[in-house]
């Protein structure tokens, strides 16, 4: 596998990389509502669990592929920009979001067994709390693939499989989550120029694409409703096959014009990612109060206010005192202040 500068890629070839991180994003929003409504109403919804249960094996991949594709440059740049764009901006927003969502479950009355306590501020630097795992991850990531730059990528994606198939389980976060996903992270970084074939493969034939993309999810699908991938390397497979499948179909379907609106998610990524779980929590639980025992219902209704409030909330409060909620203020900036990447996963790419 070669790394690849995707600085150099045409804006055509990658049109399809917003769509991609839309479906992401949708899919991490939908799996929390899904389970969520599950815990509200003492039973899975019968359509998005079985939606959930389907898209598990490629949700995380897709995502820590795609957020591996623009990496190069941060990995490969200045010493400052890396600190300054891939520790300190993920570390504050990690930490904001962490004490604001830890809280806000202190502080707000409930009934669903939420064991949040103000120890949980304590552990924010050891144990991250809820999603936003996924934020010290990425910066984990960083770091380990910077400080290993100079060894072969064979060897570097040989130690992330193996990490993988530790199956650690110690109980911290951490540790666990980066044994089980920092060997999607390294694919996208090493495997970007193949990628982005696949992608333009998929595009240049689409009948071809679509036919290969189908099949893949086919055979994701009998090993996910068969229980075969708790077998630890099928898992690895579906892993690739689901995500190389999303990947072809973004691919298509943005060549198509056909992906604005999960384009337009994309974009505005880490908005959601941040501060979607308030709208979520709350719409599931007005609508259980309201009598609604639809779980279906429940979890479409507040998946999509979930996707579309923090990009509401972005606009409402950009230019008050309160946009420190989602752009990083000077203050805690060691380059020069520049325009707020609204996108996780751009964020999580070059400077």
């Amino acid at each position: 596998m070669a790394s690849v500068d995707t600085a150099t890629v045409s804006k055509q070839r990658i049109g399809w990389i917003d769509a991609a991180k839309g479906l992401t994003i949708i899919l991490v929003v939908m799996e929390h509502t899904t389970f969520g409504v599950e815990l509200a109403l003492g039973e899975l919804p019968a359509i998005f669990g079985t939606i959930a249960e389907f898209a598990k094996p490629f949700r995380m991949p897709l995502f820590f592929l795609v957020a591996g594709l623009f990496a190069h440059k941060a990995l490969f740049g200045d010493w400052r920009k890396f600190v300054d764009g891939k520790i300190v901006h993920f570390a504050y927003f990690y930490v904001l979001w962490s004490v604001i969502q830890i809280g806000i479950k202190i502080l707000v009355p409930h009934n669903v067994g939420w064991k949040v306590t103000y120890v949980d501020l304590l552990m924010i630097p050891i144990q991250p709390f809820a999603v936003l795992w996924f934020i010290y991850s990425l910066a984990m990531f960083f770091v380990t693939l910077r400080l290993l730059r100079s060894a072969r990528p064979f060897f570097v994606f040989f130690f992330a499989v193996a990490l993988y198939f530790t199956q650690l389980d110690t109980g911290w976060m951490l540790i666990d989550e980066f044994a089980w996903r920092f060997v999607w992270f390294v694919a996208g970084v090493y495997g970007a120029k193949q990628i982005f074939e696949i992608a333009d493969w998929a595009r240049a034939r689409p009948a071809r694409g679509l036919a290969l993309a189908l099949l893949l999810l086919t055979c994701l699908a009998t090993v996910v409703f068969s229980h075969l991938i708790d077998v630890r390397a099928l898992e690895l497979l579906m892993g690739f096959a689901g995500g190389g499948a999303a990947v072809m179909l973004v691919s298509i379907v943005a060549s198509k014009g056909l992906a604005g609106p999960l384009s337009f998610v994309g974009k505005h990524s880490l908005y959601i990612f941040l501060s979607f779980f308030l709208p979520m929590a709350a719409t599931r639980m007005a609508m259980v109060k309201l009598g609604f025992e639809n779980g279906d219902l429940i979890t479409l209704v507040a998946t999509t206010l979930a996707v579309i409030s923090p990009i509401l909330a972005f606009k409402i409060v950009e230019k008050t005192p309160l946009a420190f909620l989602y752009v990083r203020p000077d203050a805690f900036r060691l380059t020069a202040s520049r325009k707020a990447a609204p996108n996780l996963m751009m964020a999580a790419g070059g400077d």
